[in-house]
């Protein structure tokens, strides 16, 4: 049995954050119900239609007007016997939705409540709306990354929307827990912003010691030397020299007796201060042979090292295979759609894709029945246009 049998789940969010912290529910084996708009979240139609299918495999489809009597009562139905309410709109929407947190927990007290937006329920950003680039922009992520003495730049994912979906997923398995313990749910407040600052956090830790801010270095580190991408005959090679044995590795495992001998290089701290000699050295010897010479040797020898790989060439890894990290599945219209696997990897509860990503409503009838309507009222307020049902 997987760890969230049993486990109902309400899901009104859209995009990235919320949709995979569903994403990450469902594949631990909840019912998660994704509601969306009767035409579908917006970003649908993104990726010529596979935007939807790539985060939200493992739920069922219900599409509601919430702003219609009879869409509102369906979902207010399925609140009265739901574990998980999931919402990311700005602060304030549900309330005038009628499915604010004081609403809701009045009807199902044993309720865990997850609200995910930009900037949180509270202080003087909350009514904003907040986006991932924005939220990069604002915490210094942007500033702290780009090539050095260029400009500022955005990192190349959705980096904050992805670990807030996996922050609000744990949020809700903790609160779950602690459900189990006291009888009552409660509210998860998370927002990109304070997911981010967590991100920031060393950078954090370095302002507060020295009154530093970060700079910007490319690949490389301004506390740390040698950690960059050094280029080859084939292609980059990423070194984490991240303390003095590494960098003992490093020397012995290239043979370079002469740079282990000079006291210059001899700690973090000095290599730092002769990084205009120590750097092009290394470049140098990166520069005279091929990624796969130099893999050979430091990899065997424990350097922690990494070949600097472009997207397509990582999906075709022998170790991607071998881990299954990437997942094809086929939909109708769209063909085979490839997505990230979910990376938790239980012994006794092996993550499986058991439902594809549901059109837009493609279990409206199903789980309408499941509340006590009955085919003719289904039928109702379809007709009525408080529902809708397998839209493509």
């Amino acid at each position: 049995m997987l760890p969230l049998s049993d486990t109902l789940v309400l899901d009104l969010t859209q995009v990235i954050a919320g949709p995979t912290a569903g994403q990450i529910l469902g594949d631990m084996g909840a019912d998660v119900i994704k509601v969306e708009p009767l035409h579908g979240e917006h970003f649908r139609p993104h990726f010529g239609g596979a935007w939807v299918p790539s985060m939200n495999r493992n739920k069922r489809g219900l599409a509601l007007d919430l702003r219609t009597a009879g869409g509102r009562d369906v979902l207010m139905r399925l609140v009265r016997k739901a574990d998980v309410f999931m919402e990311a709109f700005v602060p304030g929407v549900t309330d005038k939705l009628g499915f604010g947190w004081e609403t809701v927990s009045a009807e199902n007290p044993r309720l865990v409540y997850a609200s995910i937006s930009g900037y949180g329920q509270t202080g003087p950003y909350s009514s904003r709306a907040g986006y991932d680039p924005c939220i990069q922009a604002e915490i210094g992520l942007m500033d702290a990354t780009g090539p050095e003495n260029g400009e500022m730049c955005r990192v190349g994912t959705a980096s904050i929307d992805y670990c807030t979906g996996s922050f609000c997923a744990a949020g809700i398995a903790f609160a779950l827990l602690g459900r189990h313990r006291t009888g009552r749910g409660q509210r998860l407040d998370l927002s990109l912003f304070d997911v981010g600052m967590h991100m920031m956090s060393h950078w954090i830790t370095n302002h507060g010691l020295t009154g530093e801010n970060p700079v910007r270095m490319g690949t490389s580190n301004s506390l740390l030397f040698p950690l960059r991408v050094f280029d080859t005959k084939t292609r980059g090679i990423f070194i984490a020299g991240t303390n003095d044995a590494f960098w003992r590795l490093l020397c012995s495992a290239l043979g370079r007796q002469d740079w282990l001998d000079d006291k210059r290089f001899a700690s973090n701290e000095s290599r730092i201060a002769h990084r205009a000699i120590l750097e092009p050295m290394i470049e140098a010897h990166f520069a005279s042979h091929t990624a796969e010479e130099l893999l050979d040797k430091l990899i065997p020898a424990g350097m922690a090292c990494a070949a600097a790989y472009r997207v397509s060439d990582v999906m075709e890894s022998d170790h991607a295979k071998a881990r299954g990290s990437v997942l094809e599945i086929s939909y109708p219209g769209l063909g085979p759609v490839k997505s990230a696997a979910n990376p938790i990897k239980l012994s006794d509860a092996p993550v499986d894709t058991r439902r594809k990503s549901p059109m837009v409503g493609e279990h409206t009838a199903e789980i309408m029945r499941e509340v006590g309507y009955s085919d003719a009222e289904i039928a109702a307020l379809r007709d009525a246009k408080a529902v809708a049902m397998g839209v493509p």
